[in-house]
């Protein structure tokens, strides 16, 4: 069983989990990541990319580390 928030560094994401879902799971993209929602419209997560650049470390540093989950992703302006 994963750990319902963690930080890996492949990839440099971390997933704070806000609350837990209720049914299904979708996702909203954001120029920071990724917003979770469960089916009743309820926040349940949030996926930040480049996380070390955007997050205090001592956040980083408190969440589980989870290797081999990330992948590097780049984004370009819109």
């Amino acid at each position: 069983m994963e750990p319902e928030s963690y930080y890996t560094s492949e990839g440099d994401i971390a997933y704070i989990r806000v609350r837990s879902p209720q049914g299904r799971v979708t996702s909203e993209d954001e120029r920071w990541g990724l917003r979770d929602f469960d089916e009743t419209g309820a926040l349940v997560g949030l996926e930040v990319w480049s996380a070390s650049k955007v997050l205090l470390g001592e956040l980083i540093a408190a969440l589980p580390r989870l290797e081999g989950r990330g992948t590097a992703i780049e984004r370009q302006p819109a």
